[in-house]
């Protein structure tokens, strides 16, 4: 059996333009830009965001990233994907039974192995 780290390489360049930070995805080799990739990226971008910023608040981490927070707890859900799960969504794979809409209302089970019971 084949174990696997927690965490996912997700290439990435950060430039700024006009004095403002812009996120440019960078695929490289195999992995290839889909939405659920880019919602894979952005999420692990706020995670790090909100754990460098611990005494923040919800909301004003929100008005800060112009984001709503009912969007923020659902796009945080991404971080708690399996590793198999998020390197194959990396990799271009796109689950039939899986929708953007399912994970930003919650709808996804938190253990691993439901989760690869579930979509693959």
């Amino acid at each position: 059996m084949e174990l696997l780290s927690p965490e996912v390489f997700i290439p990435l360049k950060i430039n700024t333009r006009k004095g403002r930070r812009a996120n440019v995805l960078k695929p490289e080799n195999d992995y290839q830009i889909t939405p659920l990739s880019k919602l894979l990226t952005k999420a692990s971008i706020l995670q790090k965001r909100l754990l460098e910023n611990p005494r923040i608040s919800q909301k004003e981490f929100c008005e800060l990233n112009k984001i709503s927070p009912r969007y923020l707890r659902g796009i945080l859900q991404f971080n708690y994907f399996s590793p198999k799960l998020k390197k194959m969504i990396m990799n271009g794979w796109m689950p039939k039974k899986f929708s953007t809409q399912q994970i930003l209302t919650g709808k996804i089970p938190l253990l691993w192995s439901e989760q690869e019971k579930t979509f693959l």
